[in-house]
């Protein structure tokens, strides 16, 4: 069976703009964090073990690299093998499922915004890596150029999900961005 075509345009775009959706800091980073860091790292609990607390803002921004989980700090501490001497939570405390750290991942990807609805950053990172793309609606995403496909443009989110997007559903910027990222 095949599907028609824009059927598909129209699937992409709706999951596009389900996709767009950024992670909350507030609402969903911060409670993981208080659930299974806060015991050993909370300035408001009085530990602050390793000088680090989840409550200081600046901490927590030193423990970042927006748009790059795989070099923050934080991810790092919380993927280290159990047997690791410098995995958070060390061995025998609550450690992160993967759903929590794909959480935190995302925030990360997304532009590590601390502004309650996790607004995606304006500008978009060098070439080659995640971009803002902003849908006619204004509904945003974080996602790397894969290729323009006739009269749409391929993107690919940070989970490895490709979706194709018609020109005309995208912002008149994120259309230029496409046509440059494309060389157009």
């Amino acid at each position: 069976m095949t599907i028609p075509r824009t059927s598909l345009l129209a699937i992409a775009a709706l999951a596009f703009t389900a996709s767009a959706n950024a992670t909350d800091f507030a609402k969903q980073v911060f409670p993981i964090l208080n659930q299974k860091c806060a015991e050993c790292h909370s300035e408001k609990k009085g530990k602050t073990k390793g000088d680090f607390a989840i409550d200081r803002m600046d901490d927590m921004k030193k423990q970042v690299k927006a748009g790059s989980p795989d070099a923050s700090s934080l991810v790092v501490s919380v993927t280290l093998p159990d047997d690791d001497d410098d995995v958070m939570p060390p061995k025998g405390k609550n450690r992160l499922t993967p759903a929590e750290v794909g959480i935190i991942k995302a925030w990360i990807t997304e532009g590590a915004s601390f502004e309650a609805g996790g607004a995606a950053p304006a500008a978009a990172p060098a070439a080659g890596g995640a971009m803002t793309w902003t849908n006619t609606a204004g509904k945003a995403i974080q996602a790397e150029f894969d290729r323009m496909d006739g009269d749409a443009v391929v993107i690919k989110t940070a989970d490895g999900t490709y979706f194709k997007v018609p020109l005309s559903g995208l912002s008149p910027e994120s259309q230029a961005q496409a046509k440059k990222a494309a060389g157009q």
